[in-house]
């Protein structure tokens, strides 16, 4: 038989918990936020991030629970789709097509691939930045014809009345370099719906 002082201190330990628990119920303390972002950025085991979905579910905290979750099937991915996911990651840092580029990250972004987001955000920041820069600085090519226009003009002796002037030949147009069109990037989904999941 169980003695009545052992049930009372089981029975109001038990209390206790659930109230610390009921009081923290969907807060986002500083004690789970880090457990949080020590799960997804140092965890590779998808059974662990599976246990802490659950757990961060059981706190109420969803959003943390889904990411969780993602993260898991992101880390349990195979072999063959991981390739998948990485040539399609490479061929958006080759490309110029500044849109395709931010819908891959995007798309990363949301299977908690959080570095290689980031990594085609910068790309495509620079491919803009360098669009402006281009778009702003008057072509060489151009330069260089006037400056040939402008200095035949003024070698060019003054004309007299019946006397034929020597005529210069032509100066030479150097065609203009046309920008490559940006690589159209094929796009992930994965069997659940989701875009793609595991961090780098």
């Amino acid at each position: 038989m169980i003695d009545p002082l052992t049930l009372f201190i089981v029975g109001a330990g038990a209390l206790a918990f659930r109230e610390i628990n009921k009081k923290d119920y969907g807060i986002l303390t500083a004690e789970r936020d880090e457990r949080y972002r020590i799960a997804m950025s140092n965890c590779y085991d998808p059974q662990v991030l599976l246990a802490e979905a659950k757990l961060f579910g059981d706190y109420g905290l969803k959003a943390q629970a889904v990411m969780l979750k993602r993260r898991s099937e992101w880390r349990s991915r195979p072999e063959e789709l991981k390739r998948t996911h990485e040539d399609v990651f490479q061929k958006a840092m080759r490309s110029t097509n500044i849109p395709a580029i931010l819908e891959v990250a995007a798309a990363f972004e949301q299977w908690t691939a959080t570095k290689k987001a980031a990594a085609l955000r910068e790309h495509a920041r620079v491919v803009q930045e360098k669009m402006l820069q281009d778009a702003i600085k008057p072509p060489e090519v151009q330069s260089d014809e006037n400056t040939t226009e402008d200095s035949s003009v003024e070698a060019k002796p003054p004309t007299t009345p019946n006397i034929p002037q020597n005529i210069p030949s032509s100066s030479t147009v150097i065609p203009q370099n046309t920008p490559p069109n940006g690589a159209s990037i094929p796009q992930n989904t994965s069997s659940k719906g989701n875009v793609v999941s595991k961090s780098e």
